[in-house]
């Protein structure tokens, strides 16, 4: 977990402020789309859509995204579902103590952890497959992976703890006009299953 250090942590969380548009603490989120909801959690979201042209945040996106490109290129990724940056989020995160998050599974192509003060606390709950291991051990596979055939998504929790966790992900998606096997595109897809999983307060 070493595309990040704790200073550049520090340098993306003052982002976590009210008229910053990515981040929304109103949104919680059922990962699972069911009951259980990650109450208490703080994530902030750097992503094109969020901030204008050559905002200084963009070179942790960059960073993040020449990564995901990287392991999708070693991974076999067809070329119509590459990452594209344009819908990539690098995902910064809080858990104050006392919180964690419920057991689920990521939404995405995979994700890449960026950097996390507490390594040893995030827990992946199904078998490493050794030839992602091998590509980046820092990296599991989301729900879009599964539709592809490219492996099973990762179920994957972090506990509550009694001190403070940090993290930071990059979640690599595909261009949402790609249509998946089942006909939708990522796009529809996507949208469906936020539906299920956001929850406004």
């Amino acid at each position: 977990m070493n595309l990040f250090t704790a200073e550049e942590y520090g340098a993306l969380a003052p982002l976590f402020r009210p008229d910053y548009p990515g981040y929304r603490p109103t949104v919680l989120e059922r990962p699972n789309g069911d009951q259980h909801t990650d109450v208490g959690k703080r994530y902030l979201h750097v992503a094109l859509k969020y901030t204008p042209p050559g905002h200084w945040a963009h070179a942790y996106l960059a960073r993040a995204h020449f990564e995901a490109c990287r392991v999708a290129e070693a991974m076999g990724v067809p070329d119509a579902f590459y990452p594209r940056v344009t819908d990539g989020t690098l995902r910064v995160l809080d858990y104050p103590a006392g919180v964690g998050s419920a057991e689920h599974t990521d939404f995405d192509l995979f994700t890449i952890h960026c950097y996390r003060s507490h390594p040893d606390d995030f827990q992946r709950l199904d078998r490493v497959d050794p030839t992602l291991e091998a590509i980046d051990p820092d990296v599991h596979l989301g729900e879009l992976a599964e539709h592809l055939g490219l492996g099973k998504a990762t179920r994957h929790r972090v506990p509550a703890r009694p001190y403070t966790q940090q993290a930071i992900v990059y979640f690599a998606i595909p261009s949402h006009s790609t249509r998946l096997p089942g006909g939708l595109t990522v796009g529809e897809w996507l949208k469906e299953r936020m539906t299920r999983s956001l929850v406004y307060t």
